[in-house]
């Protein structure tokens, strides 16, 4: 029987091994077996890592993902767009899959499906093993939503897309972005800078960010910012009152909260116009208390929403995105770093540096 390399989690504190995993001798109707051109390290499996979040170990984490179609099961004949899917397609997948049948796949949140299996954050005790992108090998279930990747788009765009992009375009949809309007995201990170991405090609009238990475400032200014202040700077003064003095003491249309700070909701709530909209989708940690004035929600006509992950169809309009737009972006430099599978935990100590958007693992040499 044919064998596959993994990196696993075992417990908070202890290194990364790499163990060998029997791949299967047959496939599921409708499930896919791919090989993993590169796989990046999402913010997501460093908290898990650090022990900020628990998982089910042990684990094989990774779940930004690029592909190889290796085998497709019976049944599994079109990918996500509608077009031929076969063997050795360039694909990317969907986050996770759902049971198409419970009450949140009724209403249309897929990816809080009581039966919810995300990949990346299932335990690889369980068959079929393989279901994380620290590996050689991945096992799509059936269900997944896989869509091919056009030749334009290269492995560092396309992995991170399938967390990050797909998510920022959810989040776009959700707040109702409209032509004009003016943005302030908070969070220079990959979500961030697909944010700036996304709400230039909207049409946004002015788009500010805030980090406190001078680094990740200056590439929010590439990607497209009007404006960008260090959040951390003593003498930048109170954000929201900046952001009210670029719009004419109005205030902001709209503002994303992606950079992880419960701190940051009260500011941009001062930071928005009567009848403005905030979008949560970096407050992923349990006790993210708000801290927030209700009367300001009420006498302010604000809309507060949040997200978490996205719609299966959001990667698809994320590929899509990068597939006309991604040359006008430095999408090239958003990966800072690869390593080869077996140098795993000297890539997770790049990743958890700060020193680049995305670590890169490359399994197998492509």
């Amino acid at each position: 029987m044919a064998a596959s390399h993994a990196a696993v989690f075992t417990e908070v504190g202890k290194p990364l091994e790499v163990c060998s995993f029997d791949l299967p001798e047959q496939i599921e109707p409708r499930a896919a077996l791919c090989r993993v051109r590169m796989s990046t390290i999402c913010g997501s499996d460093l908290h898990t890592i650090f022990g900020r979040r628990r998982e089910p170990a042990p684990l094989i984490l990774g779940h930004e993902i690029v592909g190889e179609v290796v085998a497709l099961g019976v049944g599994l004949d079109r990918d996500g767009f509608g077009s031929p899917l076969r063997v050795g397609d360039r694909v990317s997948w969907s986050i996770m899959v759902s049971c198409a049948a419970c009450a949140y796949c009724d209403l249309d949140l897929p990816q809080k499906c009581v039966k919810l299996r995300k990949y990346g954050h299932t335990c690889c005790d369980d068959p079929p093993q393989l279901t994380g992108g620290y590996a050689e090998h991945i096992y799509l279930f059936p269900g997944t939503a896989i869509f091919r990747i056009p030749d334009a788009i290269t492995d560092e765009a396309a992995a991170p897309a399938n967390c990050a992009l797909a998510t920022a375009v959810n989040a776009v949809e959700t707040v109702g972005l409209r032509r004009g309007e003016t943005v302030w995201i908070q969070g220079a990170g990959l979500l961030g800078l697909n944010l700036v991405a996304l709400c230039r090609e909207a049409d946004a009238e002015r788009v500010f960010v805030t980090d406190t990475n001078p680094q990740r400032l200056e590439l929010a200014r590439r990607f497209g910012a009007d404006a960008c202040w260090n959040s951390a700077d003593p003498g930048i003064g109170r954000i929201a009152d900046r952001v009210r003095e670029h719009t004419s003491g109005l205030g902001a249309d709209v503002a994303f909260e992606v950079c992880g700070s419960p701190q940051a909701i009260s500011d941009g709530v001062a930071a928005l116009r009567i009848g403005g909209r905030y979008l949560v989708a970096g407050l992923v940690s349990p006790g993210s208390d708000l801290g927030l004035d209700g009367n300001l929600l009420t006498r302010k006509c604000l809309t507060l929403k949040g997200i978490h992950n996205y719609h299966p169809r959001h990667l698809g309009q994320a590929i899509q995105f990068l597939d006309r737009h991604a040359a006008r972006y430095p999408c090239a430099e958003l990966v800072g770093a690869a390593f080869p599978l077996f140098q795993i935990n000297d890539a997770v100590t790049a990743a958890a540096s700060g020193r680049f958007v995305r670590v890169a693992i490359k399994p197998v040499a492509v």
